[in-house]
């Protein structure tokens, strides 16, 4: 199937955002840094200073400067060892980038995929926003970012990337029809015995609907880690410390022991999706966050998928197809879930043109080709297992 890449209607590639900043459409304080740039995103940063604020809020008519004085408690500088983040605080910060969009063009932004991992609330805000994430079309001023940290206190820093932007024109999602054909010409979605999924075998209806992946028994000598729960009373992780952070101070494990996994009200989970996806270059795909037909739960933060997520060129989908994280909360009552349960959507999105490179084809692409349930960058990649652990470490954790 050809996918049809008109300018006119689809998700702008790395190329355009560079020369949407060479023509000044994109404008920043600070020149932009090595990796900023995705395949189908921008990369947005902190600037120097935040504000802490009584209460989540969208500035309207009345603008963010008069909203910030009326619910604005104070507002701080971010030195180079940083600012915590407090839990369940909210707080706004201007961002370095602003933009001055070219009619017809308009923007979308999520969480970047480690920012929702740390179950870190993200929502970019325009200057007179009445929704949040979106960036209307031909929109000219700055670009604030609400940032209320759930799970764990944050350490962040001036310059630290907590969303990206989307630039796109027109409706990019493909239709029912388009997503059928699509899904039966190339191997977009596998199964966990990685045979290629067709139309047939998947729910198309606003999206493509996945589930999730609990086996209740590993089929090994070691229970297999299916999921982890986030721990209370953590210290703060430092966005910038990468691979610092040890597993076991931050989070409980799921194992594969055949009991139900039911999830209790407010409390933060990482699974994974039984499905694998495998994206080609003209195609992206942004998942839905908040299903209500699959159950009173949130299924993901970071919904952007770039082209060339579980992809490479020159090797077959069934060595390269990754797992989708799913950042779980539960809403309001206790929710079992099980294996196979259908949980979430996503949207097949098609590109304006292919972009110039595909992700995991440059360094920053921190979750190509995850099979496993991966926790967030800032978490050391060792095996960890607390019967392992030596009586010092076990005080620690009680500590």
């Amino acid at each position: 199937m050809n996918i049809n890449t008109d300018s006119s209607n689809g998700v702008l590639p790395a190329q355009w955002i560079r020369r949407a900043i060479e023509n000044g459409w994109i404008e920043a304080e600070e020149p932009l840094r090595s990796g900023q740039i995705q395949p189908n995103s921008l990369d947005l940063r902190l600037g120097a200073v935040g504000y802490r604020v009584q209460c989540s809020f969208l500035p309207g008519e009345e603008g963010m400067a008069q909203k910030l004085a009326r619910f604005g408690w104070y507002h701080f500088c971010l030195p180079e060892e940083g600012v915590v983040l407090e839990k369940n605080q909210v707080y706004i910060f201007p961002l370095v980038e602003r933009l001055a969009l070219p009619p017809r063009v308009r923007g979308r932004a999520n969480p970047k995929s480690t920012t929702g991992r740390l179950d870190v609330f993200c929502r970019l805000v325009t200057e007179h926003g009445v929704a949040f994430d979106e960036t209307p079309e031909g929109y000219r001023g700055p670009l604030y970012l609400e940032v209320v940290p759930r799970s764990f206190a944050i350490r962040v820093r001036a310059g630290d990337a907590l969303a990206q932007i989307r630039f796109q024109t027109g409706d990019p999602r493909l239709s029912v029809e388009e997503t059928r054909a699509l899904l039966d010409e190339l191997p977009i979605i596998l199964s966990s015995e990685l045979l290629p999924l067709r139309s047939r075998d998947l729910a198309i209806s606003n999206g493509v609907l996945l589930s999730i992946y609990l086996p209740r028994y590993s089929g090994q000598g070691r229970q297999a880690t299916i999921g982890y729960q986030a721990r209370k009373n953590t210290p703060p992780i430092d966005l910038r410390a990468i691979g610092q952070a040890r597993k076991r101070h931050y989070w409980d494990r799921l194992y594969a022991d055949g009991k139900p996994i039911i999830l209790e009200p407010d409390e933060f989970y990482i699974f994974r999706s039984r499905e694998l996806v495998c994206l080609p270059p003209t195609i992206c795909a942004e998942m839905v966050a908040f299903d209500a037909g699959s159950g009173e739960l949130r299924t993901h933060y970071a919904g952007f998928f770039d082209s060339g997520f579980g992809y490479a060129p020159d090797l077959p989908a069934t060595d390269t197809a990754a797992a989708v994280v799913l950042e779980v909360r539960s809403r309001d009552v206790p929710f079992l879930i099980e294996d196979g349960q259908p949980l979430f959507r996503i949207h097949l999105l098609r590109c304006t043109e292919e972009p110039e490179f595909l992700y995991g084809s440059q360094a920053g692409s921190s979750y190509q080709s995850q099979r496993d349930v991966r926790l967030s960058k800032q978490f050391t990649g060792a095996q960890e297992d607390e019967d392992d652990d030596t009586p010092q470490q076990r005080l620690d954790l009680l500590s």
